[in-house]
């Protein structure tokens, strides 16, 4: 602002909480997600992202897991106006989530 001979102000709040993942359903999700996918097609986030998701608020009253659901490859990226949505991995997310119910409620859980 200073090069321009102007003042700013800035206020910044912080909207979203981190989203804390619950160590037992990761174990479960990461099961789960071996008996749906290839093991090359599985991905661990070794550091923390900065990716914002208001799921955490739900986190903050019951256990939970987010992960990521890929998209293929050769499509812009998401949020983006020329994204390429492929009807064929919903199939894939559904697998999943069907492997993790059937995973938890066979655990009792």
């Amino acid at each position: 602002a200073a090069a321009y001979n102007v003042t700013a102000e800035v206020k910044y709040s912080r909207e979203f909480v981190p989203l804390r993942n619950d160590a037992e359903l990761v174990d479960a999700a990461f099961a789960a997600a071996r008996g749906v996918f290839e093991p090359g097609n599985i991905a661990v986030a070794r550091e923390p992202m900065t990716a914002s998701e208001d799921f955490a608020r739900f986190l903050d009253h019951v256990p939970g897991c987010f992960a990521f659901l890929g998209n293929g490859e050769g499509s812009a990226p998401l949020h983006n106006s020329s994204y390429d949505f492929d009807d064929e991995g919903l199939l894939f997310g559904t697998n999943f989530h069907v492997a993790l119910v059937r995973q938890r409620l066979a655990a009792g859980r």
